[in-house]
């Protein structure tokens, strides 16, 4: 074999073993500490896909998801999150956390109110992130399925969009059925089918910004208040 010939395998070699080391860590990347997803629908508008002034229902808003986030925390309230409702679903939604494991959650006359899980306290969830059309508007959407109590390592979520969102109101079904209501269990998000964490907006570039968490005022309201 002349010089040159072994100098050209050498250096596709060297490519190929590159290529495949860069291909193995963006695989490690997405895998385990973030990945890219496409903002579908005006759910959680005006806080994603609000764009020109109005909410976008196609594809808009490009995100970035933070999947190191949940090897290490347990999500906590307001944070958005990316999750399936199925394992063997390849439907992904991306909601609000309201309700917490063990907590309770009521729609009341289109507020929504949290007991903590020890039972100590009941207070109104104060969303200045939800725009005038939404705010004081969170509806149930049947009558009688308005108390949410979240079963252990589950989440009660909800989009920004309340008028129109698909979330644990609905068993994050599009048309309402009444199976929702007699297997309650749908309406929760298993923490096992939590991808990541809503963490950039990178498109458009004129929307780039971080995705914040909102600080709640939590106080404490009585049965009789509500």
């Amino acid at each position: 074999m002349n010089t040159k010939v072994r100098k050209a395998l050498l250096w596709i070699l060297d490519l190929a073993i590159n290529i495949a080391i860069i291909f193995g860590l963006v695989m490690i990347i997405q895998k385990w500490f973030i990945a890219p997803f496409d903002v579908s629908g005006a759910s959680m508008c005006n806080t994603l896909n609000f764009i020109e002034g109005k909410c976008t229902n196609g594809y808009g808003e490009k995100i970035i998801i933070n999947e190191a986030t949940y090897l290490f925390n347990l999500p906590e309230r307001g944070e958005i999150v990316v999750f399936k409702t199925d394992e063997d679903e390849d439907k992904y939604f991306i909601k609000r956390i309201i309700g917490l494991p063990g907590e309770i959650v009521e729609i009341e006359d289109g507020e929504v109110y949290v007991t903590t899980s020890d039972g100590s306290k009941t207070f109104k969830m104060e969303e200045d992130y939800l725009n005038a059309e939404n705010k004081g508007n969170t509806n149930p959407y049947f009558r009688d399925f308005s108390i949410f109590e979240v079963p252990e390592y589950h989440y009660f979520v909800l989009g920004d969009n309340r008028i129109s969102s698909t979330d644990s109101r609905s068993c994050f079904q599009s048309s309402i059925s009444k199976s929702c209501k007699s297997n309650e269990k749908e309406a929760y998000v298993s923490i096992d089918l939590i991808r990541g964490k809503a963490w950039i907006v990178w498109w458009p570039l004129s929307s780039l910004r971080f995705i914040e968490d909102p600080k709640y005022q939590t106080v404490s309201v009585s049965l009789e208040e509500k």
